[in-house]
């Protein structure tokens, strides 16, 4: 049986995972790398630490006993979007990569704003212009570096850049070109609008490819450190929300939520509708012929752990689950708004803060919890009212991530949502959806819709409780009002 690689490289850290080809996982390897804090705006990563930790995970997961690393047949990377590195004529970077966090290039997106109007920018790319894109950051390299800005050759993603130091080739895939704010979405191509109007070379943006093409086979180097045949075959993969959405099952009429650090709640279009009121970003997707919508919350379970970590000081998740399970639906008037490090789509005010409302003597930490909790649920059904007015009605939504392992936060999420509620049993399904592409580029599998067949596993379905969705529909109003008072403090 063929075995398929996964690569995930996260913002913290990179999984490598071997799959067979009917989605089994065979075996993994995790490691952490940190990020480079130099200011508060200003946060890059070393890109040898990605390829170094890449191999070596890789290596990790090939030392699974049971794994015949001569059925290895092909291999594909999902990574963080839009974190890059600048490489001279000769492939070596010139110096850090610049994380996908990092907000330095705020002056460079008014820059933008006086060329293209935001209305303009937002029908043309699917984006708004923030300094988290990668084209402000290279109109601050040249201002600001300019000594690096002469020496670049060119600019390759944290995904690209795998894929170099794997097969030599320089490629992106559309869905990781889409979050550069360099992207035409009805091109499909590298826009020759903004490339020109910021005097950005075309030949230092990595050639496009759709994700499931193959570009290559390892380097026999790279073979040889790996301990595989050097005809394993190199596989475009794809941005990582989309390489997870697809690793969770996504498709037309139900839509995927992830409930990690941050969540992003994703729905699959057939046509690249631009919201007209520009509160949900347009991405290509990992398979042709196919967009989506996604909103996000920043910090989803990542607002969960801080509470863990700070109020509750280390409890156990379960321990907190059952606190919470024990205070009624709303938590007797608790409100939490989970904008820890601002508010995303879509409302776009990076300047807010979280909030809780309505505490009083009587309130305990479940009540905090539980608050947290539906908070965020409540920011998932905002953003999916949204996708489903743009892109029409979804009839089930897919959850996974680490938080998705709570039932008390799946039986919210369904029951604020209003609709069916499936989650997988892989609650990593980026490396799941870079396999699945390996496996169509290889010839593995005949086609994406093979894929999702044969790899892709539900855990279980659970239909929505009546009562509590109608509860929760009066409760949501009473939330959306709050919210409109916080966001109206910082105006």
């Amino acid at each position: 049986m063929a075995l398929l690689i996964g690569i995930d490289l996260g913002t913290t850290g990179c999984k490598a995972a071997v799959y067979d080809e009917r989605g089994a996982l065979r075996g993994e390897g995790y490691l952490e790398y940190g990020l480079i804090t130099i200011s508060p705006t200003m946060i890059e990563q070393d890109p040898e630490a990605w390829w170094c930790l890449t191999c070596r995970a890789i290596g990790l997961a090939l030392d699974t006993p049971g794994i015949d690393r001569g059925e290895i047949a092909a291999i594909a990377v999902s990574s963080q979007g839009i974190s890059f590195v600048c490489l001279d004529e000769a492939g070596r970077p010139l110096g850090n990569a610049i994380n996908w966090l990092d907000s330095r290039a705020t002056a460079q997106c008014e820059t933008i704003l006086t060329r293209f109007d935001a209305a303009t920018l937002f029908a043309l790319t699917g984006k708004r212009a923030t300094p988290f894109y990668v084209l402000p950051k290279l109109l601050w390299l040249r201002e600001h570096r300019p000594d690096v800005w002469a020496r670049t050759c060119t600019v390759l993603m944290g995904h690209d850049y795998l894929i170099y130091r794997l097969c030599g080739a320089r490629v992106t895939d559309h869905s990781m070109a889409g979050g550069t704010l360099l992207y035409d979405l009805h091109a499909l191509d590298w826009s020759a609008v903004l490339l020109d109007a910021f005097e950005i070379p075309r030949a230092y943006l990595p050639e496009l490819r759709w994700s499931g093409t193959i570009v290559g086979s390892l380097l026999p180097d790279v073979a040889r450190e790996l301990g595989l045949s050097p005809h394993v075959v190199v596989v475009t993969g794809g941005q990582d929300q989309k390489c997870a959405a697809l690793g969770a099952g996504i498709r037309d009429g139900v839509a995927t939520l992830s409930l990690g650090t941050a969540s992003a709640i994703v729905q699959m279009m057939d046509a690249p509708y631009t919201d007209p009121r520009m509160r949900i970003p347009t991405f290509t997707f990992v398979q042709g012929g196919r967009w989506v919508l996604e909103g996000v919350i920043s910090t989803g379970a990542g607002s969960l752990r801080w509470h863990r970590d700070t109020i509750a000081q280390g409890t156990a998740y379960t321990v907190l689950d059952a606190e919470a399970g024990a205070v009624p639906r709303g938590a007797e008037g608790v409100r939490f708004y989970p904008h820890l490090s601002g508010a995303a789509s879509p409302h776009w005010r990076p300047e807010v803060r979280a909030a809780f409302e309505g505490l009083s003597l009587a309130s305990t930490r479940g009540h905090l919890t539980r608050a947290l909790l539906e908070g965020v649920a409540y920011e998932m059904r905002t953003n999916l009212e949204i996708t489903q007015a743009l892109a029409g009605r979804v009839d089930e939504a897919i959850l996974f991530g680490g938080g998705a392992k709570s039932p008390l936060w799946r039986v919210i999420i369904g029951d604020v949502l209003g609709i069916p509620l499936a989650w997988t049993p892989n609650v990593e399904t980026a490396s799941l959806g870079a396999a699945m592409l390996a496996g169509v580029g290889g010839r593995v599998l005949t086609t994406l819709d093979t894929a999702r067949r044969q790899m892709v596993s539900i855990a279980l379905r659970r239909e929505p409780d009546e009562c509590a969705a109608e509860e929760y529909a009066e409760l949501y109003a009473e939330y959306c009002a709050g919210e409109a008072r916080l966001l109206g403090a910082y105006r």
